[in-house]
């Protein structure tokens, strides 16, 4: 195919491996990959070589029946809904968490020697605290969420040698589409044919300026999804031009599904154990991981390990003032018993 673009970069083509060599399976989203492995990422490999391993019929699209066959094996192109947004676990994260309990024991003392105003500043801090953590918080998680959203409900498709407007949910790695300009690119596409084609990419890059779009250059497995202009990305837009492509991630393959997989993770994962080239761990790896996942919970627990790196270090400052509060009371008493024993009721003692 004739690539109609005059400013692209020419970059020399890449070998591609033999197919033989091919993985058998993926473990989860591998960014460049097919729902399937292909034997290199899709921007390092040729049109030729792509429409290839794909199966892709450039002219007439795939039939009718291979397309539900093929959606029957990689399933709906959408991303995991996951468990979304849960209001009752971020009040829950609000409170359980050592500075509200610090400040809720400090509400009871206070209320406990009859320190009223103490005690109600004190628990005024509470609610302010809690009520603004929660819609932060929540209001953050709504945004991640919406990430969902981020797709077209419906896709210009070639099946059966005609253009069909498909649902973007039916799409299938393999799938020949064409975009101009507009279009919210339903699925991560390797271009094969280009008319002054650029798309805005910053909702998954950052990059505030249209991209302009290639279709015969090859990349290096380990380029960045910012450089691979011969790819068109799930959810960014086309902005000029028009273009042809085939579908080779759908779903949580494509490059928007690896983020949404990303902020679905756990962080409170359990530590690996290290372990010798031949997959065996002495004893004390094992030891030494559980000491790291409990680690990792206190710290989580104290504040210390999530959150900006501002709020670590005024996490790591606030464990430092109890026992600094200890000091400071024990050189007072020190200097000043009878003053001290008064103010603080702490018995002195006479030889």
């Amino acid at each position: 195919m004739a690539d109609l673009e005059k400013n692209s970069p020419e970059t020399k083509p890449q070998e591609t491996r033999p197919q033989e060599s091919r993985p058998q399976a993926i473990n989860g989203p591998v960014s460049g990959q097919s729902n399937k492995p292909l034997s290199l990422p899709a921007h390092s490999l040729t049109c030729d070589a792509l429409v290839e391993e794909l199966k892709v019929d450039t002219e007439n699209g795939l039939t009718s029946e291979e397309a539900k066959t093929r959606l029957d094996e990689y399933g709906l192109n959408k991303l995991d809904e996951g468990p979304g947004v849960q209001p009752v676990k971020i009040l829950i994260r609000q409170i359980a968490n050592a500075m509200i309990l610090i400040l809720i024991i400090a509400m009871a003392v206070s209320f406990g020697i009859s320190s009223y105003i103490e005690g109600g500043v004190v628990l005024a801090v509470i609610f302010l605290n809690i009520i603004v953590g929660f819609f932060q918080e929540y209001n953050a998680e709504k945004t991640l969420d919406s990430l969902r959203s981020l797709s077209s409900p419906t896709s210009s498709a070639i099946r059966d040698g005609k253009n069909e407007t498909v649902a973007t949910v039916h799409l299938v790695p393999g799938d020949l589409v064409e975009l101009k300009t507009g279009d919210l690119i339903p699925a991560d596409i390797r271009l094969l044919d280009v008319m002054n084609f650029e798309t805005d990419e910053s909702a998954l890059t950052g990059e505030s300026l249209p991209i302009v779009k290639t279709c015969n250059a090859t990349f290096g497995e380990d380029t960045g999804p910012g450089d691979r202009i011969n790819i068109a990305f799930s959810s960014t837009t086309v902005t000029k031009g028009r273009a042809t492509g085939a579908v080779f991630a759908t779903g949580m393959y494509t490059e928007i599904g690896s983020i949404a997989a990303a902020i679905q993770k756990k962080d409170g994962k359990k530590r690996q154990v290290k372990r010798k080239a031949d997959g065996t761990a002495k004893p004390h790896r094992y030891l030494q991981a559980w000491g790291l996942t409990a680690g990792d919970f206190i710290g989580h627990f104290l504040g210390v390990n999530v959150g900006t790196p501002l709020q670590r270090k005024l996490s790591k400052f606030a464990r430092l003032q109890p026992p600094t509060t200890i000091f400071v009371i024990s050189i007072c008493a020190r200097n000043h018993p009878k003053r001290v024993s008064k103010d603080f009721l702490i018995p002195t003692y006479s030889d």
